[in-house]
């Protein structure tokens, strides 16, 4: 837990000092944010250099037995669109370059950190971007990309998506989604997210709600026709994964309750002069609260996972949400209080970080590194 909260620290330190340079030199006065800078690198480090987290020990198998490039192109069966063909790939290409996995946790690491935290950065307001990447660190979106990197390189990509969304280019959005979906299928959920492109808890937001509570009631016979038409369209789901007995936690459930029931309380607050950056962030943490709802029934990982992917609009919006609703006085209370409850469920959620989480020096990589070369270099002389 210690390692987990000194992570947190210097996470929100690095953010704070970033946005403090950024308010005193202005973006147009401003060539370089070494705090940014700093930040992107220690995630990136801390994240690439690992040994143990998670499904680390998981993907590093899958990377020491993948296979080159040339043999994975040679097999029709790898371009079957559901089975993440796109991540295969990478995989295999960096394979094909280094038997080393932490090469491929730092390159996975470089991609998902760099676009996770400009895209945080660029849309929060200078004034709440160290508070965002602060709920970025306590409510775990930030470990995710550590322990799943499938999802976190298409959520990631998914970033580029909301770009383009935002900018009103629907056709480069669909590309990018459709792309994204190749790392991790579970990412195409995102087609649906124009429609949601409205005011927050309109009439297409309380539509989704009453099916999604229709659902969670009539839980097993739902779910099971939607799993037949998936199966129909190529999409094999195992009912395992789903009815496994896992409900999703309740301090999770209650992290992700907060901000569709602030912004339905307070509407009216809400709504007035939002602008349409906001407008889609909200709607994202309402489709976020709403898979989480289907995972207190059942399938905790895997709506836990949908979930996950809409999960930026929360992380970016939560600020602006407390400082449109709440009185200048009253903000500063609102946020102290914000941070506790998010600081509780962080130590709460990450009790065993410090036992699980091991990683590499730079050191150590070098070393490791040139041990591969001797060896590589034996064999080409052998040769």
């Amino acid at each position: 837990m210690i390692q987990a909260f000194i992570i947190l620290g210097i996470v929100t330190l690095l953010s704070y000092l970033s946005q403090r340079h950024q308010q005193e030199n202005g973006m147009e006065n401003m060539r370089w944010d070494i705090y940014l800078i700093i930040l992107t690198i220690f995630l990136i480090l801390m994240f690439g250099l690992r040994k143990s987290y998670n499904d680390t020990i998981n993907y590093r198998r899958g990377y020491e037995l993948s296979v080159d490039i040339s043999t994975f192109l040679s097999e029709r069966s790898n371009f079957d669109i559901f089975s993440n063909p796109l991540f295969y790939a990478f995989q295999s290409l960096i394979r094909t370059m280094t038997s080393n996995y932490t090469y491929f946790f730092l390159i996975c690491a470089c991609y998902i950190n760099i676009l996770n935290v400009s895209f945080i950065k660029k849309n929060t307001e200078i004034k709440n971007f160290a508070f965002s990447m602060f709920i970025y660190a306590a409510i775990g979106t930030m470990f995710l990309t550590m322990a799943a990197i499938k999802q976190a390189l298409a959520m990631a990509t998914l970033t580029l998506a909301l770009n383009a969304l935002m900018d009103r280019k629907y056709i480069k959005y669909y590309l990018i989604v459709f792309i994204a979906g190749l790392i991790h299928t579970y990412a195409w959920i995102f087609a649906i997210l124009p429609l949601f492109y409205t005011k927050p808890w309109s009439f297409r937001t309380l539509l989704l709600l009453l099916i999604t509570l229709a659902i969670t009631y009539t839980f097993k016979s739902s779910i099971e026709s939607i799993l037949k038409v998936a199966d129909q369209a190529g999409k094999t789901v195992a009912k395992e994964e789903v009815f496994d007995n896992n409900k999703m936690n309740i301090f999770r459930v209650g992290i992700y309750t907060i901000m569709p029931a602030i912004t339905l309380l307070f509407k009216s607050y809400v709504n007035k002069d939002i602008d349409k950056k906001n407008s889609l962030f909200i709607q994202m943490s309402i489709i976020s609260f709403m898979f989480i709802l289907l995972a207190t029934q059942n399938g905790a990982n895997m709506f836990g996972r949908a979930a996950n992917y809409f999960i930026y609009g929360y992380i970016c919006a939560f600020p602006w949400v407390i400082r449109q609703i709440f009185t200048s006085q009253s903000v500063k209370i609102v946020s102290f209080a914000a941070i506790i409850g998010f600081t509780g469920f962080f130590l709460y959620d990450n009790r065993d970080f410090d036992k699980n989480y091991q990683h590499k020096t730079l050191k150590e990589l070098i070393v490791e590194s040139s041990k591969d070369e001797t060896i590589d270099n034996h064999n080409y002389n052998s040769d």
